[in-house]
């Protein structure tokens, strides 16, 4: 299965850049979203579904 750091590595850019190209919560240039793309696609790669789940989990902050 392939990780996030395969990714990276085939499109030759960091983890990071990989994780904002996922989450799309930050701007990455159409260039490398398109290198990053094609490697998730030659990878096939997927998110691990306990990242997917901890990622979903709303947290309510607590007033004391």
């Amino acid at each position: 299965m392939a990780t996030m750091k395969d990714v990276a590595r085939l499109a030759g850019v960091s983890t990071s850049t990989v994780s904002h190209v996922i989450n799309k919560d930050r701007f990455v240039s159409e260039a490398i979203t398109a290198k990053v793309e094609a490697a998730i696609k030659e990878l096939n790669y997927a998110p691990s579904a306990l990242r997917v789940a901890s990622n979903s989990i709303k947290h309510i902050p607590l007033a004391c």
